[in-house]
């Protein structure tokens, strides 16, 4: 159930809804129109039906344009696989990741007001509202790519991808990036969702 709620509002986050019934309308008054039309030039019976099959047959493809693609001023960028382009900060963090040192970080988070879940990461992760993300809070307050997490140089580090409402460390901000507490707590959003973190390093690594 979850998973098609999920699904049901990412149809509505990408407009592909909006756009197949701004379409069917339109089909609809064009079917309207020409069977008026179609007469009086002189087409056969069967011209209209072509017609409405033909327009029925193009709905497929523009909810898979719709689904695939979105505006991001100033660009039409594909929604959301093209991660160099779209979301520089997760390629990025992929890059730069090694947790040689690091060892697991630890995830605990709720969205939705549903059961807790928890999960460890040995790899780069990203967080944010769309669907594509490690971490995905159904939460307007929270951007489509909202933040990464990853680790380097023995340590995790956070980056706010120039976010809409920006991202906490315990309340305090992160301007850009930031190395994370052993423990912590981050918010994405002053008053928005929080994530529980606990870094979980190896023992030779380990500071008391």
């Amino acid at each position: 159930m979850k998973r098609f709620l999920g699904f049901v509002s990412e149809l509505l986050r990408r407009k592909v809804v909006r756009l197949l019934g701004a379409y069917i309308v339109i089909l609809w008054l064009l079917t309207q129109g020409f069977a008026d039309l179609f007469p009086a030039f002189g087409f056969p019976d069967w011209a209209l039906r072509v017609f409405i099959i033909a327009g029925l047959a193009v709905i497929p493809v523009l909810a898979l344009l719709s689904w695939k693609y979105d505006l991001a001023p100033p660009h039409l960028v594909r929604d959301p696989d093209d991660v160099d382009n779209y979301n520089p900060g997760l390629s990025r963090a992929m890059r730069r990741h090694d947790n040689s040192d690091a060892g697991f970080i630890l995830l605990t988070w709720s969205a939705g007001g549903e059961t807790p879940q928890e999960k460890r990461f040995f790899k780069a992760v990203s967080i944010g509202r769309g669907l594509d993300n490690n971490v995905d809070f159904s939460d307007d307050r929270v951007s489509r790519h909202h933040a990464v997490l990853w680790a380097e140089e023995g340590s995790w580090h956070v980056r706010d991808l120039d976010s809409a409402n920006g991202t906490f460390i315990n309340q305090s901000p992160v301007a850009d990036s930031a190395v994370l507490p052993v423990s912590c707590e981050l918010r994405f959003h002053a008053n928005g969702p929080t994530l529980g973190v606990h870094i979980d390093k190896p023992v030779a690594t380990r500071v008391t």
